[in-house]
């Protein structure tokens, strides 16, 4: 059977009486599990409905630094655990799945609180958390997809896609992959931040729409900045790693050939087909970027909440795009994901790279001698690696090293903008998206002159 390899670390019937092992104090901002519900809604952006009652502590650490993006974040939960094409049991169950592989305690909190809520019989919860064996035949192949797209993304078979896709038609099997990556985002900002669960248990989703200006819907200009110039003398201030080097940079260019010549495991929709169903702001400009149109052409109600939290990060944030995609690309180095790994070197010569400047620099994280870069870089890139592959293992001391090298503010936006790759690889490799021959971002940012939807 393909569940003899599955070794999810369970909570098990411990948790079904309500004794949960507590996650550790937050990290990104101790006084956030501190701070009340009350001056949580004050750091949020104004509200046109909701905005009082308990707040998740994830929303009260990321508001800290971050208030539009945690306002936005609200948003993103809201739709994904209560607009899902998804049967609600079906996907509380694939993110229990996910959480636990992660090993992300709270998010499998709130995964069983959800399967409760939608109406699931103690018998089946009992099920959920036992021995994956015994899960019922209907179950096992969407949680093995589950599994695998947080696990071993790249390793999916193509069979078990087609058979998700004949059960549950195109729509229900993106919502699956799109579920997995909000899976995947969510619980590496609770193990990175360190948030425990709130003291009165798992909270129901919460419905509330921020007013208008608070989310960025269309994309922030890209401002020029100046080249970053490798180290001519360094050293490696960061422990090596003998796999990393492995693969050559020679070779993750043929990996790149290979990925454009992928077949989706969806048909890629049309711009004018996409642009049916979105806001008229998010329209202003064609999208010929392939992720993108996949996502938004399938399951707009769970993608659009996504475009505008990431929107809302980049025009909260004054970000060194270099750095941000530098970091990006070791993460899709860590978990093979060659579609993103294309993306970044796309996103490098937008922020300002030439080809040669592009390869070389790649080719050195490439390496386990990262001695040409600053030592707060080598320490983020390595911070990357850990939270790509492992983000159980982080510790506070951990996210103390971001802050201190790169103080709080930017500290968290680096932060999100991480836990982000962990979203945009399990939509590559979930659909399994052919990379672009041409750079589908050269168009896609606007400038600064010509920026829609200016934040506040």
């Amino acid at each position: 059977m393909i569940f003899k390899s599955m070794r999810i670390p369970l909570i098990g019937t411990a948790l079904l009486v309500g004794v949960l092992p507590a996650p550790p104090t937050a990290r990104g901002d101790d006084a956030a599990t501190t701070t009340s519900d009350a001056e949580g809604w004050k750091r949020l952006p104004r509200t046109e409905r909701g905005g009082e009652g308990p707040l998740p502590t994830w929303a009260k650490a990321v508001a800290a630094r971050l208030p539009r993006t945690a306002a936005a974040m609200l948003e993103l939960d809201f739709a994904q655990r209560t607009r899902s094409p998804l049967d609600s049991v079906l996907r509380a169950k694939m993110r229990w799945v996910i959480a636990a592989s992660n090993r992300c305690a709270y998010s499998q909190a709130y995964a069983l609180a959800d399967l409760d809520r939608a109406g699931a019989p103690s018998s089946a919860i009992k099920a959920l958390v036992g021995d994956p064996d015994q899960w019922p035949e209907a179950d096992r192949e969407p949680l093995e997809f589950a599994r695998l797209l947080t696990i071993a993304a790249p390793t999916i078979r193509d069979e078990l896609f087609a058979s998700l896709r004949a059960k549950y038609g195109d729509k229900g099997v993106a919502a699956m992959v799109l579920l997995a990556a909000y899976g995947n985002f969510q619980d590496r900002i609770l193990l990175g931040l360190g948030v425990p669960l709130e003291a009165g248990g798992p909270l129901p989703p919460i419905d509330v729409k921020f007013a208008p200006g608070a989310l960025q819907l269309t994309p922030p200009p890209m401002p020029p900045q100046a080249k970053q110039h490798l180290l001519e003398s360094g050293e490696t201030v960061v422990d090596r790693d003998p796999e990393w080097a492995q693969a050559s940079y020679d070779e993750l260019q043929s990996r790149l050939e290979r990925q454009r010549a992928r077949t989706p495991r969806l048909p890629i929709p049309s711009w004018d087909d996409v642009k049916k169903s979105l806001p008229p702001a998010m329209t202003v400009r064609p999208i010929r970027i392939v992720w993108t149109l996949v996502c938004l052409g399938y399951v707009p109600e769970l993608a659009i909440p996504w475009n505008h939290a990431t929107r809302t990060m980049w025009a909260e944030t004054k970000p060194d795009r270099i750095f941000e995609e530098s970091l990006f690309w070791i993460q899709t180095r860590a978990i093979q994901c060659n579609y993103c790994m294309g993306h970044c070197e796309m996103l490098l010569e937008v922020a300002g790279l030439d080809r040669s400047e592009i390869a070389e620099r790649t080719r050195r994280l490439a390496s386990d001698d990262w001695s040409a870069f600053p030592p707060p870089e080598q320490r983020a890139y390595a911070y990357a690696r850990k939270l790509s592959k492992t983000p159980w293992e982080l510790t506070a001391a951990d996210y103390k090293v971001l802050e201190k090298d790169l103080g709080p503010d930017v500290a968290m936006a680096t932060f999100w903008w991480l836990c982000r790759g962990l979203y945009m690889t399990r939509v590559s490799d979930g659909f399994q998206l052919p990379l672009e021959r041409e750079n589908v971002f050269s168009n896609f940012y606007p400038k600064a002159t010509e920026a829609e939807g200016k934040p506040r």
